[in-house]
């Protein structure tokens, strides 16, 4: 919650939260990592991690602690790439991988079909993240927006209420969002569907 100070600055009031806490001791380091990947820098990636928790914390409420990894990564890597941006410098990124355990599933399977799975696992993980990183640069009120909603699952009215709109405006934002990625990557998505 925010108050204003008699002199005009903006005080946040924390409150304890257990789920926060959890995801902060099980997400800091991924978090940090994906940080110094994209951003090429130790105390940027630390700067740009407290701000990705911040974040997380501002929209704090009843969410699934698995869709919360996935956001914080993106959140992550795409704060790091607009930082570089925005100082006009250019980074080689390598793509983020995690350590996967092999699936037993995998094993009784084709290792061509593994491998032609795997590849197109790959083909739709590059193009989600360049849809989020386009919505971004498009407006970081949609990616917020989107990410809230449909990634952390919160409900519309409670991110609403966060992002300090009404529900009517936010279904507006998240339509006209939708509609920009339908409009400018359905062909895409089409083509790696059929592919």
């Amino acid at each position: 919650m925010e108050t204003e100070t008699k002199d005009g600055q903006v005080e946040m009031e924390l409150t304890g939260n257990t789920d926060f806490d959890e995801i902060y001791r099980s997400n800091a380091e991924v978090v940090y990592k994906t940080a110094v990947k994209y951003s090429g820098n130790h105390h940027e990636a630390e700067e740009i991690a407290q701000s990705v928790f911040l974040k997380l914390y501002m929209n704090m409420g009843h969410i699934n602690l698995e869709a919360a990894r996935g956001w914080l990564i993106l959140t992550t890597k795409y704060m790091a790439l607009n930082r570089n941006r925005d100082l006009e410098r250019e980074y080689l990124v390598d793509e983020f991988i995690g350590s996967e355990e092999a699936d037993p599933a995998e094993i009784a399977e084709n290792p061509e079909d593994i491998f032609l799975r795997k590849i197109k696992e790959r083909q739709y993980m590059r193009l989600k993240e360049e849809i989020f990183e386009a919505l971004y640069a498009k407006s970081p009120r949609w990616y917020d927006a989107v990410t809230i909603t449909y990634v952390l699952e919160k409900p519309q009215k409670e991110v609403a209420e966060k992002m300090g709109v009404t529900l009517e405006v936010l279904q507006a934002v998240l339509y006209r969002a939708r509609r920009w990625m339908r409009e400018n990557y359905a062909e895409e998505y089409a083509h790696l569907d059929n592919a």
